[in-house]
């Protein structure tokens, strides 16, 4: 497996990329880091939920549980109010929350873990040999001060005793500069910050397997090397610095990865592909076959689209910094023994991912729960931002041009008096504008706009009445046109078809007049024309 890590020192982003693939992202941005240490203040005590809020110089409170609090008792014993404490993030803040700070303190190194607060010696679970333990063990304890905690890393199998005693003594001279700036700065402000980004990404990423470190300055390629040379580890690494024409994260395809690492969707090689969404709680993964349809059966499609997910996941999981609760939804698989080798599967590509996911049972709806320790903010955390149109919902309201019940009746009971359907009235009245509490813009703010309308028709109200009432003259005319032709006498027995013929023209006309009325009857209400009165002369003339 081939293993390089490029490191963007002048956009503070590195990548660890593997076999190809992007597996994890290092991005130092912000005002307040992971693992910052400051000196801050209690501004107050909330025993109704346990924990205090901190002053650390933020515009948002630091969050203190009561568990992250050293001392025995009560928090309310441990903390009093304006009362100075030293206290570390342990989670950065995120949107309208505040950090989550804790009063115990650990400051990594490259073999060593200090916790200043704690007593006792750990060393890593996955150092299993025994001899090598006890050896371990056996220096700790005689560098170490009395009263205070390491926890020995997986990297410091095997190290020499000398190379153990350096980074003991860089640790407790960090731990010596912290509680000299504490006794000396005043409250609130930022005691100690974790190196740059170049040596953090040394620290946890460098490793024998790597074949290759990239970095854009030439200052930084001579302090990799440097780095290196202490740590004995400059003989089988390349480390070169970058001289092409476009940016180091554009030509090694970092920002591509980003981008995509940003998206819902993700593509699995042989056709599927899956969706990740996070929410305020949970962060959900579904898996779908897509157009993967090579297999002779469906029971292989299935174990050979989970088994891809299995593998991708674990790596989206590194490479977004996805922390806290995460469910995954399998295709459902009907054998036992396909449902294990997915859980095998799953259990042995989340081993390399050092925020240790505690995994959980396969459940019979093809669920699967993990918890991931959270390690600073998510990449769409760093790197993306709330939509201000829909507020991250995904979702915009429509408008909402609703009836009430009052106009609604109002125009079935017109439509049954006229006896036309009631769509063919609502169509002709838009918005419904008899309706006059849902119409009110300060009862509906989705009419905001039609209040500017409203003022524009009351003013051409007066136009429109007198426009309507030249129409109605008109219609009055041709009904006394009518009648006068009917009422002719009729003197001889060749002109009665001639008469018959233009009384079949004019009720046509009548026809067409009635329908114009009926299209305006909602508009007739509005004007002081007898609307129950035309009805009736049209009726009568309609007979005749």
């Amino acid at each position: 497996m081939s293993k390089a890590i490029v490191v963007a020192e002048r956009d503070n982003i590195a990548a660890v990329i593997e076999d190809g693939k992007v597996c994890e992202f290092y991005v130092h941005r912000g005002d307040m880091l992971l693992n910052d240490v400051y000196l801050a203040t209690v501004d107050n005590i909330l025993p109704s939920i346990d924990a205090a809020f901190v002053n650390v110089g933020y515009d948002k409170m630091g969050f203190l549980h009561a568990h992250d609090a050293i001392g025995k008792g009560t928090l309310k014993e441990k903390l009093s109010p304006k009362q100075k404490i030293i206290v570390q993030v342990v989670k950065e803040p995120v949107g309208h929350k505040g950090p989550r700070v804790s009063t115990m303190i650990s400051l990594p190194g490259r073999f060593l873990v200090l916790m200043p607060q704690e007593t006792g010696i750990n060393v890593s679970r996955k150092i299993v040999n025994q001899k090598e333990r006890a050896r371990l063990k056996s220096i700790i304890s005689l560098l170490k001060p009395v009263g205070i905690g390491v926890i020995v890393r997986t990297e410091a199998e095997g190290q020499s005793d000398a190379d153990i005693q350096e980074d003991m003594e860089i640790l407790l001279e960090k731990w010596n500069t912290i509680v000299t700036a504490a006794e000396t700065r005043p409250a609130p402000s930022l005691l100690y910050r974790d190196q740059d980004l170049l040596y953090r990404v040394m620290r946890e990423a460098c490793s024998e397997d790597v074949d290759e470190i990239i970095l854009d300055t030439s200052y930084g390629v001579h302090r990799t090397q440097q780095i290196l040379q202490n740590w004995n580890m400059n003989k089988n690494i390349d480390v070169n610095v970058y001289k092409g024409s476009e940016t180091l994260l554009v030509a090694s395809g970092i920002v591509k990865e980003i981008k995509a690492a940003l998206q819902t969707k993700v593509n699995l090689p042989s056709g599927g592909y899956l969706f990740i969404q996070t929410t305020e709680a949970l962060t959900v993964i579904d898996v779908n076959s897509g157009k993967f349809v090579s297999s002779t059966t469906q029971d292989e499609t299935i174990v050979k689209t989970n088994l891809e997910a299995v593998h991708e996941i674990a790596r989206q999981l590194r490479l977004r910094n996805i922390g806290g609760m995460v469910i995954v939804d399998f295709i459902d698989m009907n054998n036992r023994r396909d449902k294990l080798a997915i859980m095998e599967e799953l259990e042995i590509a989340l081993d390399k991912d050092k925020a240790k996911p505690q995994v959980g049972q396969l459940s019979d709806l093809g669920l699967v729960e993990l918890t991931r320790h959270r390690q600073g903010q998510s990449l769409s955390e760093i790197f993306g931002k709330k939509c201000p149109h829909c507020q991250g919902t995904g979702y915009i309201a429509d408008d909402l041009n609703f009836s009430a019940p009052v106009a609604e009746g109002e125009i079935k009971a017109k439509a049954a008096k006229l006896k036309i359907p009631a769509q063919q009235i609502k169509n002709k009245t838009p918005n419904y504008k008899q309706n006059k509490v849902f119409n009110n813009p300060n009862n509906n703010p989705l009419l905001e706009n039609e209040q500017n309308n409203n003022n524009n028709n009351n003013q051409n109200q007066s136009n429109q009445q007198n426009q309507q009432n030249n129409q109605f003259n008109q219609q009055r005319k041709n009904f006394n046109k009518f009648n006068n032709r009917n009422n002719q006498p009729k003197a001889e027995q060749q002109e009665q078809t001639t008469i018959q013929n233009e009384n079949k023209v004019i009720e046509e006309e009548i026809k067409e007049d009635i329908k114009i009325v009926q299209e305006q009857l909602p508009i007739v209400e509005e004007t002081t024309v007898d609307k129950e009165k035309i009805e009736e002369i049209f009726t009568r003339a309609f007979i005749k």
